[in-house]
């Protein structure tokens, strides 16, 4: 391994057959970053699914077979604990593969951290990387089951061409209680189970509202409501215009 500090574009146009990918065993923590596209990777017997924002980092001598890989835009390389100003993160005593997702403006940050480290590496700018390696390992937290609850629950309401559907669905999926559900969302997220579920259908709403073709009551449905006046009424609470005047563009 001839760096202690490595990062990379990943960009893949279109499918990757899995077999192309050898199976491989690194002597250093591995990561990857997603923009976009997402990757199904088994780690020591453990499958992940990683998605557009999410940033996945495996332990030394893990073995990594990439199953899935589609479409892929993002950052992947690796680094030695030895190499980092301070190696004493919680998060490299882990002998599992760490998760985290990172939504929205958190995404766009992330993206072009690695972007600006990408360059860093290019140029040998040890110390620059050294530094955003600390700060990207900050941000990181030791599974536990209750992240893992709110990192499932996320991935679930962002699905894509998945209706939202209510916090009481939700936490039977995840088979915890509503209330549950709602309080650990918010201690790691800093919103409640019910906030994300009303940005989800915001995003769809201004998505298919952007169609003329669609009609608004299709538009509801897509967001999980049925009826086109509550629609209207959530949707002119949060943006203060109507459904219809947003796409006309008032």
């Amino acid at each position: 391994m001839k760096h202690k500090l490595s990062v990379l574009k990943l960009n893949t146009d279109g499918y990757i057959e899995p077999q192309m990918i050898k199976p491989h065993v690194l002597d250093a923590y591995a990561f990857a970053f997603l923009l976009e596209g997402e990757i199904l990777a088994e780690v020591s017997g453990q499958n992940i699914l990683v998605s557009a924002g999410q940033l996945l980092m495996v332990p030394p001598e893990k073995k990594i077979i990439v199953k899935h890989f589609d479409r892929c835009l993002g950052y992947q390389g690796y680094f030695q604990a030895d190499a980092l100003k301070d190696h004493s993160y919680a998060v490299l005593r882990e002998d599992q593969p760490i998760q985290k997702s990172f939504w929205f403006e958190d995404a766009v940050f992330m993206g072009a951290l690695f972007k600006r480290m990408e360059q860093a590496f290019e140029d040998r700018d040890s110390r620059f990387l050294q530094s955003a390696f600390d700060l990207i390992l900050t941000q990181l937290k030791p599974n536990d089951n209750k992240s893992l609850v709110s990192e499932r629950f996320l991935q679930m309401v962002f699905e894509k061409d998945q209706a939202p559907l209510s916090v009481a669905d939700y936490a039977e999926k995840l088979q915890v209680t509503p209330n549950y559900l709602n309080k650990t969302v918010k201690n790691h997220t800093h919103r409640t189970a019910i906030d994300w579920i009303e940005i989800a259908r915001l995003n769809i709403a201004k998505r298919y509202l952007k169609d003329p073709t669609v009609p608004i009551i299709d538009v509801a449905i897509r967001c999980g409501l049925d009826d086109q006046s509550y629609f209207s009424r959530f949707f002119k609470k949060i943006t203060g215009m109507t459904p219809t005047q947003y796409r006309n563009g008032k």
